[in-house]
């Protein structure tokens, strides 16, 4: 039989561990494979001299420990290979204790590799992979689907992924009191079910904690709560989905339900076996575990996503984002309101059951259309971790991949590092090269960009744990920049250096194959295939330097970024030693050219005849041209737009392209963003600073009058720990300080907080005001908060590179009735600085760009031509600014 792995976990019977894959097979059925008569083990290295007193003294201490001298390879340095003593137990269980009891005798090495994952790494087994089963079903009581004592299990290749049952779920609960509801004393009144495929028939379930007459045939009502959990047990078992979903399921609804079975007296299995569901407690949330089944919660998997971002991230702003549908709107108290419509027996008990109907069937579409789990299906393929455990952390994905390698070729693996202070406090990790930029306004830029360069330069000098050369062995190597010495591949072939070798070959066929492939559904694993490989290659260069790391070697990581400052700072030289153009800016892998160049496609053969001369010259790296800036923009360091150019499908496409700069940030309201944006589309594809000044000017004087939606001028904070925790007075803070002593339901510490300041005389931090809060009491916005702390200050970054300073923006504006209405009375305006009545404005000859004032560098900041004194809009006397 062929089964993809979904879960594994093992059980102890006659004192010996029996492992448990649960999978499925390509016909939907659900299995658990069995396999027994394989033991836990770890090594110990220590002096080889005392191995006989070791083995005898752990002897007499565990009597049924088997024992063996093994060769194998230590993790860290060059080292070749030595005796090590093969502790091999019989329950896993037990493995701490005999761990901390032979420390004294020398260093365990993976004695804390969990059981399931050291029966896998051994027998190249990985999550969601498929494997070929032989043996014979058989009865058992400890698991709910059919079983199979396996023979032999072989992992095979296969693309395509077994037909999964999804279930989303979300409850409501109740209080009798106005605080948020607690499971050690309030009910759950209602469960929410959606499913996919249907149940039954039906694409919604709806559980009542009560009998009520409603004539909807996909209603079942109970006596109460207990009957209410119990027949949600039994459709779980009836439907067996594979995966759960919820939004912030792990942080609530899990939980919740969990300790109300417990509080019940309601057996937790609601897995695929006899092990009860539990929830471990983590720092603002759980992460629960149900046996054979997989948990998703969609709020980590959004909040994790560097590609998608949000403002808040409650279900109802990213359904409305993802899907333009979002959830049943519910004023005022929702703890009241929940009440109000669980006791009324019309149009309101009706909403409450719509209302929780939407809420799991919104996750179902974020999970099912935006194929939210795809790209998690083949991380787990590619690094062998379960799919759970895929949803998590980087960290483990690696582990799990290097020790399936280091089994292999007989490395060994250390146990986690317990204290890491001493390595974070005695090891300092030095980044990537950025370039001083030449700030201002640019014409044409040209960029190229390295491909994939820290995992490039890992495989060229051949970076690795296992090839560091410590000892001062005499065999060829190579040094980097940092002084680190390493050796060469025909020496030994790094470990990460073979998997990065592997990434980037399956990427490059996944890649490939896509192009022509025209099976929808292949190409959809084809996608993702290339993104988890992409993310693994990119992301286990910071694993070599994160300090809790099993191959923490701070070391290593400062010999990859030694090599990329090098690559970068030979770049520059190399470029413009050879083609007449300048570097104007470089960040860690990408390179910005200023060249006389006009055309795009004259821009592309340029950029790509420098690329491949550069490639050829450092460490076997790969520079391409990566796009063409028609106009760009600088302010600083990692701070840039530009009016970027690429071709799709043989036709140039445009875009404004960004970093660093406000209008992606979320902590400035949205008026800021579409302002900055806004601002930027017309200098840079307009090349008019005046009517970019003259709209920001309307900007503020609407903002002055009030003319501005209440929803621009929101700002969001996340409250990330307890309120009493925060240091000093902070306005998000403060305002949920006040919303929970309103609503003594709501509970905001982990989320994400909409605020808005308004006018009073208290300190600002006290003036934070929620939305809402302000349209209902119709209070006045602080508009002169919005304006000087809000608008100006990204503002004034982007023109004052352009030669205008703050205090014209605001020109045009009648200050007189701006401080009017700012204040609420009379006042003077602050003195401007002089400006020469010598002359109106400044004039570029080249370009014919005018300005106000002068530019602090006296050339015009989009060609860097000279600026003259002007009169009455023409140039007067030749004098040079610079002069």
């Amino acid at each position: 039989m062929e089964v993809q792995i979904l879960d594994c976990d093992y059980i102890v019977v006659n004192n010996k561990p029996i492992v448990r894959i649960f999978g499925k097979t390509m016909e939907g059925k659900t299995v658990c494979v069995c396999h027994q008569d394989f033991l836990p083990y770890f090594y110990l290295y220590g002096e080889e001299k005392k191995f006989p007193m070791i083995m005898r003294d752990i002897h007499d201490e565990y009597p049924n420990l088997v024992i063996e001298i093994v060769e194998r390879i230590l993790p860290i340095g060059y080292q070749k290979p030595l005796k090590v003593l093969k502790i091999i137990g019989d329950n896993p269980a037990k493995t701490p204790d005999i761990r901390e009891f032979v420390k004294k005798f020398g260093t365990p090495y993976e004695a804390d590799i969990l059981f399931k994952y050291r029966f896998m790494a051994d027998n190249n087994l990985k999550g969601m992979g498929w494997i070929d089963v032989d043996g014979n079903f058989r009865k058992t009581s400890v698991v709910k689907c059919s079983a199979i004592d396996a023979k032999s299990i072989k992992p095979i290749e296969k693309m395509k992924n077994a037909p999964l049952r999804y279930l989303s779920l979300d409850i409501e609960c109740i209080t009798k009191e106005e605080r948020i509801p607690t499971p050690e004393k309030d009910n759950i009144i209602v469960v929410s079910l959606a499913f996919s495929p249907e149940y039954k028939g039906k694409k919604s379930v709806i559980l009542l904690a009560k009998h009520a007459r409603v004539k909807m045939d996909d209603i079942i009502s109970s006596s109460d709560e207990k009957e209410m959990l119990e027949k949600l047990k039994e459709i779980l078992d009836d439907y067996d989905p594979d995966i759960i979903c919820g939004h912030n399921i792990n942080g609530f609804d899990l939980p919740f339900i969990l300790k109300r079975m417990e509080v019940l007296k309601i057996p937790r299995d609601l897995g695929r076996s006899e092990k009860g569901a539990y929830a471990r407690k983590l720092q603002h949330s759980y992460m629960p575990s149900i046996s054979g089944r997989i948990v998703v919660d969609t709020f980590e998997i959004y909040k994790r996503d560097p590609w998608v971002k949000f403002k808040r991230y409650d279900l109802n702003t990213i359904s409305e984002q993802m899907l333009g549908v979002g959830k049943i709107d519910l004023e005022g108290n929702y703890i009241t309101q929940i009440r109000e419509m669980w006791n009324d027996n019309g149009e309101g008990f009706e909403k409450l059951i719509n209302y929780a109907r939407r809420d799991a069937e919104l996750v179902l579409r974020l999970v099912e259309e935006k194929n939210l789990l795809d790209k998690f299906f083949e991380i787990s393929k590619i690094s062998g971790v379960l799919l759970q455990d895929s949803l998590g952390g980087q960290s483990q994905r690696h582990e799990v991949r290097l020790l399936n390698e280091f089994y292999k070729r007989k490395f060994i693996m250390p146990c986690k590092p317990k204290d890491i202070t001493q390595n974070i406090r005695d090891h300092k990790l030095k980044g990537a090269l950025v370039l001083e930029p030449e700030v201002g306004f640019h014409g044409l830029i040209i960029c190229l960009d390295f491909t994939s360069m820290y995992p490039s330069l890992i495989r060229a000098f051949n970076i690795c744990t296992t090839t560091f050369l410590n000892n001062g062995d005499d065999v060829e190597n190579m040094t980097t920049p940092y002084g680190t010495k390493y050796v060469k591949p025909s020496v030994r072939k790094g470990v990460i250096p073979q998997v990065l070798d592997e990434y980037m070959k399956k990427r490059a066929e996944a890649k490939k194959q896509y192009k022509t492939e025209t099976d929808n559904e292949t190409r959809r694993i084809l996608r993702a295939k290339q993104l988890a490989l992409k993310d693994l290659a990119n992301s286990l260069y910071g694993y070599t330097g994160y300090a809790r790391s099993r191959l923490f070697v701070m070391n290593i990581a400062n010999s990859i970024t030694s090599l990329g400052r090098d690559a970068i700072t030979q770049t520059r030289q190399l470029i413009e030693e050879n083609y007449p153009v300048k570097v104007i800016y470089a960040d860690t892998d990408s390179v910005f050219l200023k060249s006389d160049i006009k055309d795009l496609d004259e821009s592309r053969e340029f950029g790509a005849e420098i690329s491949s001369f550069i490639s050829s010259k450092l460490y076997g790296l790969d520079l391409k041209f990566e796009k063409t800036y028609k106009s760009f923009l600088i302010l600083a360091k990692k701070r840039y737009a530009g009016w970027a150019f690429e071709k799709e499908n043989g036709k140039w496409v445009g875009k404004i392209d960004m970093k660093g700069i406000e209008t992606v940030r979320r902590d400035w309201c949205e008026l800021v963003s579409s302002t900055s944006f806004d601002v930027l589309n017309i200098i840079l594809k307009e090349n008019d600073i005046k009517k970019a000044s003259k709209y920001v000017r309307k900007i503020i004087d609407d903002l002055a009058k009030g003319k501005i939606d209440l929803d621009r001028l929101k700002i969001t904070k996340g409250v990330t720990k307890s309120l009493e925790s925060y240091d000093g007075i902070q306005p998000h803070v403060e305002l949920a300080k006040k919303i929970m002593k309103r609503d003594k339901t709501k509970s905001l510490v982990g989320q994400r907080l909409e605020y808005v300041i308004i006018r009073g005389n208290q300190l600002l931090s006290k003036r934070a005001e929620d939305p809402d809060y302000v349209k209902q009491n119709n209070l006045k916005i602080d508009s002169h908060y919005y304006i000087y702390n809000q608008l100006l200050p990204p503002l004034e970054r982007i023109f004052e590179v352009c030669g205008v300073s703050s205090s014209e923006l605001i020109e045009g504006v009648r200050q007189k009735s701006l401080l009017d209405i700012l204040n609420g009375q009379k006042a003077e305006m602050s003195p401007e600085k002089t400006v020469l009545k010598t002359f109106e404005s400044v004039v570029c000859k080249d370009c014919d760009w005018t300005f106000r004032r002068p530019t602090l560098t006296g050339k015009c900041p989009k060609c860097s031509g000279t600026l003259y004194f002007s009169s009455n809009g023409s140039i007067g006397k030749t004098v040079e600014i610079s002069k």
